[in-house]
């Protein structure tokens, strides 16, 4: 939380003391004159009465509305105070400067005890009503001084300590609109509350209980359990005669199937005998197992919303500080779940090129690319992030772990190969898994001298080791990784 300097507050309440010293008994109203009597004894609610008079009787004395307003300052009538000092400047602005000087003052005492408040309830936050002051006197400051960034950056900040995300969206967007989207902290801030609205949608849209199975071999019953009518049914043409010909013998052929369509789910079915033969779903054909479908797609639209919204304040963010890591994490895993991957290659391939030498885009631009199974430029990468930076484990990590993830993929293709009975590509695919496998080891094994004691990639090493068949190796890391597991 920002501090308030002392000396503000000091230079503040030494112009208050100037205007009350120097205003004295000038010829005044009765009600004026005995109202600054109480003034002096600090009895303002008598103060008030007297003033609530002359107001009442000459709206238009200025002097009199901005009396009001600082008596009803120092009562803490806030709301109160503001309407009589609006009142006075509505007569004339004879009073400006000194009514700008009292709502300094009440600001700067007002975020001075929000501060505090928060203070106190990050010490002790089992005191849930030091929070609720320290919103309360934040949200007086907002009112006070309307156009005061600190103010809402803090009243967001105290919501986001209680716990309360939604009111905290409001006053960030407005401290960033005042600092002219120049407050870094205030935004990245923001990114993540949109990107924690998008993880949440994401996860009700993957709940169990969203998800249905269309299999092939369902018969039309079983489907229209699922999902419900079809929203439109194309049948098979029975064959055409030809009139005036004789019927001649019937050629034989493919029996048609009927299609089923599901718009809302994105999905068409294909039937023969009354069972599902084909599943059409996002683009792709399966004519054996079957596809997974989300009844209600809405949670997954609204993620989509939130994180386009995350990715907007993100890039301006990253506009103004470029280097900054956990930045371009929050960006790529956006662009990446709102199924922008594209784009995001694009926007991190264009900030490598502009500036070569930074590793942060060069790691995050890699992260894209392995995630876009493109190994060979995922490495390239991240070597020339580990060229930048020797010792940056996250870059030497995902090094590593493209070689694997690609050997892996190879491995995968050989097993498919053998199905085939293709033995010669089979043998080729798995040398080159192996080969793959092999390259990654160096960069593995750097991380064990950086990090020596993390059981994870202790145990990664001895995989690879198993997967090459160096036995001996393997067993060594294995027992590395149970060695570390047991002082824990």
């Amino acid at each position: 939380m920002p501090r308030t300097k002392s000396v503000l507050v000091l230079f503040v309440f030494i112009g208050i003391l100037i205007y009350v010293s120097t205003t004295g008994f000038q010829c005044a109203s009765p009600e004026v004159t005995g109202a600054k009597v109480y003034m002096q004894r600090q009895d303002w609610v008598n103060a008030e009465k007297q003033l609530l008079k002359e107001v009442e009787n000459n709206p238009k004395n200025d002097e009199a509305w901005f009396l009001l307003g600082y008596v009803r300052g120092e009562q803490k009538n806030y709301r109160g105070m503001l309407e009589a000092f609006k009142k006075s400047l509505e007569v004339s602005n004879r009073f400006e400067r000194d009514i700008n000087n009292y709502k300094l003052k009440y600001w700067v005492d007002n975020f001075n005890a929000g501060v505090a408040y928060f203070t106190r309830f990050t010490n002790n936050r089992d005191s849930v009503v030091y929070i609720d002051k320290a919103i309360e006197s934040f949200k007086t400051c907002t009112e006070i001084i309307p156009d005061s960034s600190a103010a809402y950056k803090n009243l967001a900040y105290s919501y986001l300590a209680k716990g309360e995300i939604d009111p905290a969206v409001e006053p960030l967007k407005k401290s960033i609109e005042l600092s002219e989207e120049q407050d870094v902290e205030a935004m990245k801030m923001l990114g993540k509350i949109y990107y924690d609205y998008a993880s949440r949608h994401t996860i009700k849209f993957e709940d169990p209980s969203n998800k249905r199975d269309i299999k092939i071999g369902q018969s039309k019953a079983e489907v229209e359990s699922i999902l419900g009518v079809p929203d439109s049914v194309v049948k098979p043409k029975p064959p055409e005669q030809v009139k005036g010909r004789r019927p001649t013998r019937p050629v034989p052929q493919q029996p048609q199937p009927e299609k089923w369509f599901y718009s809302k789910y994105g999905v068409v079915l294909e039937f023969e005998n009354d069972v599902v033969k084909t599943i059409y779903f996002k683009g792709e054909k399966y004519e054996n197992g079957g596809v997974t479908v989300a009844l209600d797609s809405t949670e997954f639209y609204a993620a989509r919303q939130w994180y386009d919204k995350a990715i907007e304040v993100f890039n301006k963010v990253r506009n103004l500080t470029p280097s900054d890591e956990e930045t371009l994490a929050f960006l790529s895993n956006a662009y990446i779940n709102a199924g922008r991957s594209d784009e995001a290659l694009e926007t991190f391939r264009a900030s490598v090129q502009a500036q070569p030498g930074n590793k942060y885009f060069h790691y995050n631009y890699g992260v894209l690319l392995l995630k876009a199974e493109q190994f060979e430029d995922a490495i390239r990468e991240f070597k020339a992030a580990v060229d930048l930076d020797p010792n940056y484990k996250e870059a030497i990590y995902n090094l590593g772990a493209a070689y694997v993830n690609w050997g892996v993929k190879l491995k995968q293709e050989s097993e498919d190969l053998a199905l085939r009975q293709n033995l010669e590509e089979q043998a080729k695919y798995e040398a080159m898994a192996k080969d793959k496998f092999r390259q990654a080891l160096p960069y593995l094994e750097r991380l064990t001298e950086i990090e020596p004691d993390d059981v994870f990639i202790w145990e990664l090493i001895g995989r690879i080791y198993a997967n090459l068949g160096e036995v001996e190796k393997a067993e060594q890391a294995f027992k590395k990784a149970d060695e570390l597991r047991g002082r824990k």
